[in-house]
């Protein structure tokens, strides 16, 4: 009863055609039967369509391995058109033709609808004008095309590592300067006091 169960699971879980034909052979001519369409079915069924699968799955992994070249080509379109996209905004933003965007050019542009939505599909936030602006401007006044042009390029999308490190280090820096100014103001203000002797410069 038992094997006759184990028998009906595997029937239903393997199940297709075969069952109808393999059963009378098992009920009919010989329990031993059930074996051979055992061994037949757990090959045919399991093993060999794994491995086809597995092949399968190998030569999409390796199709993709070999897309890299043209995903690096599809990167550089993209990016291409990007700077075209933002070189024509800039021209369309540059209205006394100068080569350069003042504050109010910049807010104009970067209050205008369309390019609020366009900035927020490269992931940049538009909404907050006189920060982008501190971003892309070097002298804090205005900007030029490749200021324009590089910085919304450079600040699309999320920050990277290969950005942060350099902030983090500078950061560091400031930290250790903060301190050692804080140190000499310490000894100024124990020197004033008369609480040293004499000051050291």
């Amino acid at each position: 009863d038992g094997v006759k169960s184990f028998w009906t699971v595997f029937e239903i879980t393997f199940s297709g055609c075969w069952p109808t034909y393999a059963r009378r052979i098992v009920e009919e001519v010989h329990p031993l039967y059930s074996l051979f369409y055992f061994l037949y079915v757990y090959i045919v069924v399991f093993v060999a369509t794994r491995i086809v699968a597995a092949l399968f799955v190998k030569e999409t992994l390796a199709q993709y391995a070999n897309d890299a070249d043209t995903m690096v080509k599809e990167r550089s379109r993209k990016t291409r058109w990007i700077k075209r996209s933002l070189n024509a905004l800039f021209d369309e933003a540059d209205d006394n033709g100068d080569g350069f965007l003042n504050n109010e050019e910049l807010c104009a542009l970067f209050d205008h609808p369309k390019v609020k939505l366009y900035l927020n599909e490269l992931g940049l936030d538009a909404s907050d004008s006189g920060t982008l602006i501190e971003l892309l401007s070097s002298d804090g006044g205005t900007v030029d095309r490749d200021e324009f042009v590089h910085g919304i390029t450079r600040l699309k999308g999320e920050a990277k590592s290969q950005d942060l490190v350099p902030v983090h280090n500078y950061v560091k820096r400031i930290l250790a300067h903060t301190k050692e100014l804080r140190s000499s103001v310490v000894r100024l203000e124990d020197a004033a006091s008369g609480r040293l002797p004499t000051l050291s410069v």
